[in-house]
């Protein structure tokens, strides 16, 4: 029944195929395949991010305190006194970076704000002041504490609120402040840029017994002048409330494309040829599209129009690789799959049709479900232990050139009973079968495949799209053991049409057929016993 130089050839091909599914699953053409076939799920997770994003930034301007920023600028200069004969004359020097500095840090100091806190009043301060979440204010702290520490919080609020920074490499040093209201923020600026001016005035104030001396002692020195006032801002600081919007907006779509194409990395689930390849180094058929059905009771011969170009392509495939495997008739073919429920038994049918469909006499054996008692007319195990006859348990053409053997209903294994199916399966019969098509039980039972492996010489497995993992499907065939040799290939099953190339797509819209129900009792029994939307 099968080739003994054709299983070692096999094995020597697998040792020289076998990859990592890891590497290849990693691949640029295989991440580009299944960022394709993701499409819709990446541009959910980008409208998704998006609606977030645009949440999240009218969150932000429900809740972020409206403030106002006014700025001003001073001017430092050093004096000092030179002595030109009998005369002392006032001259200004070069200004360096750390009188510079030293200005800067004497803006920030308590004693000048301090100095603004006195003039403008410490409720008034607490007022103007935004109070943002990074430093929470409230009256009934403030009541409860003493005047001191209300002080010291007012000027950590001042100095929270307030930016100092130089202007470029020039002497000049801009001070910008923010208020709740436009008029509050000009207010407080001045009342700063004016505190310091203050405070450098009455630094370098000198105090002698000589008035004279006192007025002219005073100016030298590091000093500052108001060289511009703050004025009323006419509109709240950035970021606008648009752009807001638009920043979340952006940041969330951002967000979203990023999770899906990391979903789609870091997926193992078989959704591309070149995995399956990569697990299997055995030749991928195909793909199957999700909405098609399956059925073996058909209105019209015509398998054109019952099957798409695409599953017509991957059954041509199978065919093709069968014949140029073996020559011997007839050809068994056992189906199977990782796990249950992934259309083994839908594939086994279309296959079997499309063998028929020129003129080879094919025989489709039901031999899913092998260890408990059915419910169905008798079938393989009463064939196998030769308490019934072929003839009497086989719906004769169910369609043209097409015969079905059901399950049967008997207990137990047939684990020894196998070899009985070659033997007898085509004695006594005018027409002997090319293509013997078995309907095996999933992989999650490799002992009853394995059994089952004393019959058929090829294995046909079917994955289902976006639900078998590669781990899953390789400790499935290693479960396969020397079984594994045998496997012809693979045909990914259920995929949407949405993920299939457009091109493809297009040739796998199926035109439309109806499907009969016929009158014959026993095709009325075949399908109950092997209906695919009940047989997994």
């Amino acid at each position: 029944m099968l080739d003994a130089t054709k299983g070692s050839l096999h094995t020597i091909e697998l040792e020289e195929l076998q990859q990592d599914p890891r590497s290849n699953g990693k691949s640029f053409r295989t991440l580009t395949e299944k960022v394709r076939q993701r499409r819709r799920m990446i541009m959910m997770a980008v409208l998704v991010g998006t609606i977030a994003g645009w949440l999240t930034g009218l969150a932000y301007i429900a809740v972020r305190a409206s403030a106002f920023s006014a700025s001003s600028e001073l001017l430092i200069s050093n004096t000092t006194l030179q002595l030109s004969g009998p005369e002392a004359v006032v001259t200004q020097i070069l200004v360096e970076n750390s009188l510079i500095q030293s200005a800067m840090e004497v803006l920030r100091s308590g004693s000048v704000l301090e100095r603004v806190i006195d003039k403008i009043g410490l409720e008034e301060i607490t007022r103007m002041s935004p109070q943002s979440f990074a430093f929470p204010w409230s009256s009934a702290q403030s009541e409860s504490s003493s005047e001191a520490s209300q002080k010291q919080a007012a000027i950590a609020l001042l100095r929270t609120n307030m930016v100092v920074k130089r202007v470029g490499t020039s002497q000049i040093i801009s001070v910008r402040a923010k208020a709740v209201s436009a008029i509050d923020a000009a207010t407080l600026t001045n009342e700063i840029t004016k505190a310091f001016v203050q405070e450098l005035y009455d630094a370098n104030a000198v105090v002698t017994t000589s008035a004279a001396l006192r007025e002219r002692i005073k100016v030298l020195g590091p000093t500052a002048r108001i060289i511009s006032e703050a004025i009323p801002p006419k509109s709240k600081d950035a970021p606008s409330n648009a752009l807001a919007l638009v920043f979340g907006i952006i940041l969330g779509g951002m967000l979203g494309a990023t999770s899906g194409l990391l979903l789609t990395l870091f997926d193992r689930r078989l959704r591309t040829v070149e995995q399956v390849v990569a697990v299997t180094s055995v030749e991928c058929f195909g793909f199957m599209p999700l909405d098609e059905q399956s059925s073996l009771l058909a209105e019209t011969d015509d398998e054109v129009g019952a099957e798409s170009m695409l599953t017509r392509s991957a059954l041509r495939a199978v065919r093709s690789a069968a014949l140029e495997r073996s020559t011997r008739i007839p050809h068994i073919i056992g189906v199977t799959s990782c796990n249950a429920r992934e259309g083994k038994t839908a594939l086994a049918n279309r296959l079997a049709r499309f063998l028929a469909q020129d003129n080879a006499p094919v025989l489709l054996i039901d031999a899913s479900c092998l260890d408990a008692a059915q419910a169905g007319p008798p079938g393989l195990h009463e064939f196998l232990r030769g308490t019934a006859s072929l003839e009497d348990l086989i719906l004769d053409n169910i369609r043209p050139n097409l015969d079905f053997l059901p399950r049967g209903k008997s207990v137990g294994d047939l684990d020894l009973v196998w070899g009985n199916l070659i033997h007898a399966v085509n004695d006594g019969r005018e027409r002997c079968y090319e293509w013997i098509i078995l309907d095996l039980p999933p992989l999650s039972r490799a002992i009853d495949v394995r059994s089952a492996g004393q019959a058929f010489d090829e294995l046909l497995t079917v994955v289902e799209w976006g639900r078998t993992s590669e781990a899953q499907l390789d400790q499935a065939l290693r479960a396969l053991g020397p079984l594994r040799s045998r496997l012809l290939g693979t045909v990914i099953n259920k995929i949407p049409r949405h993920s299939l190339k457009p091109d493809t797509a297009s040739a796998a819209q199926p035109e439309s057929w109806a499907v009969a129900t016929m009158t014959d009792p026993r095709s009325q029994q075949m399908k109950a016993s092997h209906d695919p939307e009940k047989v997994s």
